[in-house]
């Protein structure tokens, strides 16, 4: 938690950072601040808690910052809360991080709207309210905050807080999509898939899954894989291609978490791939293990494990008949309407599908499609 804080403050300090390679002015800067300027305060603050440009005083950064923050300094205002919130340089406090949240955000503060948000979605120094957690999520969201827009349509996909509105749930991951936040891609890309919010479309869920998959993100990896090795419209299966990225996503997890460890359900889509190039050997014994580490985990609830171990469990049959798994195709909502506005399509150049011919089964390795 306290290095991604000091990522977010760098990140707020970077507009007022000198150009690469030019060293920062202290006695200068802190004469300005000395003598009231909010500015010089606030990135003579943020420097000196984390240390760039000049020797770390927390202590002394936290003073300068809570100056600017008392001079509706917006972005000074945002620090003091997160500061409060994982207690740097303070004693942790989230009353009082929701304080300096929400003046800020009263204020106009995108960040802080979200911030302010976050506190009453999980009840922390506020009473928890889903209704005021929707209503800051959805200003910060109009004001073009990515994370904002998506976490506001997942309210309305649900219904938390708000009217449950899947189509503007769709309208809203859409936005942030086409901003390039990867997680609002990824949910775009299932309402597509499952046809809620919009009619089902393959085509497009896969566009969106496949741009989602050029970021880092080992779950956006996993899911084109799943995808394109189960997905209920045989013209878009690629075998060769999940293998591919069911292996990427299993050395971005584990880069992530700097360890061996490997999560079932990247496993169980490592079979599917697997059973989809026609690799049924392989598949079998990549889906035995999936269930395995399924019952290893003692945290998932016993029905959802049941449940999960079922699944796993049913393609394995399959795999063991030669037999790839395809998902079943959705029923999706009757009153789904389109998204003229996305031009996943056109952007990613995808031309109109073409029927694609099944290969002839190599021996030993089942049908490749």
């Amino acid at each position: 938690m306290r290095l991604f804080l000091i990522a977010s403050l760098l990140a707020l300090l970077a507009p007022s950072m000198p150009l690469s390679g030019q060293q920062v002015n202290e006695k200068d800067l802190r004469s300005w601040a000395d003598r009231g300027d909010a500015d010089a305060q606030f990135e003579l603050g943020l420097r000196l808690i984390t240390g760039e440009g000049m020797k770390k005083s927390l202590k002394e950064g936290v003073k300068f910052v809570e100056k600017a923050a008392k001079q509706k300094h917006l972005r000074a205002q945002h620090i003091m809360g997160t500061l409060y919130e994982d207690g740097v340089g303070v004693k942790k406090d989230f009353a009082k991080a929701a304080e300096w949240y929400r003046i800020s955000a009263e204020l106009g503060f995108a960040l802080s709207q979200h911030s302010l948000a976050a506190m009453y979605e999980e009840g922390r120094g506020v009473k928890k309210d889903s209704a005021k957690a929707a209503e800051w999520f959805k200003k910060a969201a109009e004001q073009g905050n990515p994370p904002s827009q998506t976490a506001y349509a997942s309210k309305l996909e649900r219904g938390d807080g708000v009217p449950k509105s899947t189509a503007k749930a769709a309208l809203w991951y859409l936005k942030a999509a086409q901003l390039d936040f990867v997680p609002a891609m990824t949910r775009l890309a299932n309402m597509y898939y499952t046809g809620q919010g919009v009619p089902v479309d393959y085509r497009r869920a896969g566009a969106w899954y496949n741009r989602a998959a050029r970021s880092e993100d080992p779950w956006a990896s996993n899911n084109l894989a799943w995808f394109l090795a189960t997905c209920p419209e045989e013209n878009l299966h690629n075998g060769e291609t999940a293998v591919l990225l069911a292996r990427r996503a299993l050395k971005l997890v584990a880069e992530v978490a700097q360890s061996d460890e490997q999560p079932y359900e990247m496993i169980d889509t490592m079979a599917a791939a697997l059973a989809r190039n026609g690799e049924y050997k392989e598949a079998e014994l990549w889906q035995k293990r999936s269930l395995s580490l399924l019952g290893e985990d003692k945290d998932l609830p016993e029905e959802e494990r049941k449940k999960l171990a079922d699944e796993f469990s049913t393609r394995l049959k399959l795999y063991q008949k030669a037999t790839p798994y395809v998902e079943p195709g959705p029923i999706g909502e009757d009153d789904a309407e389109p998204l003229p506005q996305d031009t996943i399509l056109q952007d990613e150049e995808m031309p109109e599908a073409k029927p694609r011919k099944k290969t002839t089964p190599k021996s030993g390795r089942g049908t490749v499609v």
